[in-house]
């Protein structure tokens, strides 16, 4: 059986995709990230700038992308990252949502 990836750990893999600049929370993932701190439950899927929902079927990340690639691959590069790393851990077909938050113009 293999074990669940803390919220952090896929913070570090995403971060670590080529053309993320870093991870950007907007306010979806906040408030998860809050309410799951306030219930003190689910703390370990729930990250500012990322959620995990398994009843949902939906994985949540929020990032700042820099301009050195196509976003269109560097999304897609996070998305082959997420689904890797959370692969016999979430139901098949849990839909993986990318937010571009901001474009880094540097």
């Amino acid at each position: 059986m293999r074990t669940e990836p803390t919220a952090a750990e896929l913070i570090d893999l995403v971060a670590a995709v080529p053309g993320v600049s870093g991870i950007e929370p907007g306010i979806g993932t906040s408030l998860r990230a809050l309410d799951a701190r306030i219930r003190r439950s689910g703390s370990q899927t729930s990250h500012f700038g990322l959620h995990v929902d398994r009843a949902e079927g939906s994985v949540s990340v929020e990032v700042c992308l820099d301009r050195s690639r196509p976003v269109r691959d560097t999304v897609r590069d996070i998305q082959l990252v997420l689904r890797s790393a959370l692969a016999g851990t979430v139901p098949d077909g849990t839909e993986l949502q990318v937010r571009v938050q901001s474009l880094d113009p540097g």
